[in-house]
């Protein structure tokens, strides 16, 4: 009996280990198992992010500007009118035309000034945001930021009777992609397009004046 006993428990160790290793094999909890790498699974590319879109103000602008050097140099002609007798507060309402000699005064300090798409401080301008910028810092007025919007708040003017201050457009198709300051002598100061400054530029160069629209008076209140 002591021999079958033995054999017996023999047969039920190995019984217990066969099962061990087959739960090892099978299991959860067995440390092989642990060590095998699930299947990789098939990296996903990331999504590809739609390239900003173009400025339109740029694109036309770039064109607009692009014979400026050689149809008028730098500055060519333009000589700045004597500034006018001002309140030293620039926030004080202007009266009759001073207010135009002063918009074009304190827009002449930023000649050189960094183009910057949706710019509206001294660290980078674009166009319509220059002259937003210049109507909070002169008048402490908020004007329409968008070139569309200031010619609906301004009273047109014909290219003839254009006073300093004036603000001008330029387009195509009845679009305005382009907004300055007449700043006397047939010409303007304008935040120009991306790798160029702020700048006075004629009315008259070919460009300009073949994408000439309108220009309008806004009167600061």
């Amino acid at each position: 009996m002591a021999l079958g006993t033995g054999r017996c428990m023999r047969l039920s160790v190995r019984v217990v280990a066969a099962a061990l290793v087959l739960f090892g094999t099978v299991g959860v909890l067995s440390p092989a198992m642990a060590q095998v790498k699930a299947p990789a699974k098939s990296k996903l590319k990331p999504a590809v992010k739609a390239a900003p879109k173009a400025d339109p103000t740029d694109n036309v602008a770039d064109q607009l500007n692009a014979k400026w050097q050689q149809d008028n140099g730098a500055f060519s002609g333009f000589k700045t009118a004597a500034p006018a007798v001002v309140p030293a507060s620039f926030a004080t309402p202007a009266v009759a035309n001073e207010w135009g000699d002063r918009l074009v005064s304190r827009a002449m300090k930023y000649l050189g000034t960094p183009y910057r798409y949706g710019g509206t401080t001294p660290a980078g301008f674009d166009c319509s945001g220059f002259v937003y910028y210049l109507y909070g810092a002169v008048f402490g007025q908020n004007i329409p930021r968008m070139p569309h919007d200031m010619a609906r708040e301004g009273m047109t003017v014909a290219r003839g009777d254009l006073k300093r201050g004036d603000l001008v457009f330029f387009g195509y198709r009845g679009t305005f992609t382009h907004v300055g300051i007449y700043a006397g002598n047939d010409q303007f100061v304008h935040a120009t397009h991306r790798g160029s400054p702020v700048m006075v530029t004629a009315l008259d160069s070919d460009y300009y004046r073949q994408h000439y629209m309108t220009a309008v008076r806004l009167v600061p209140r």
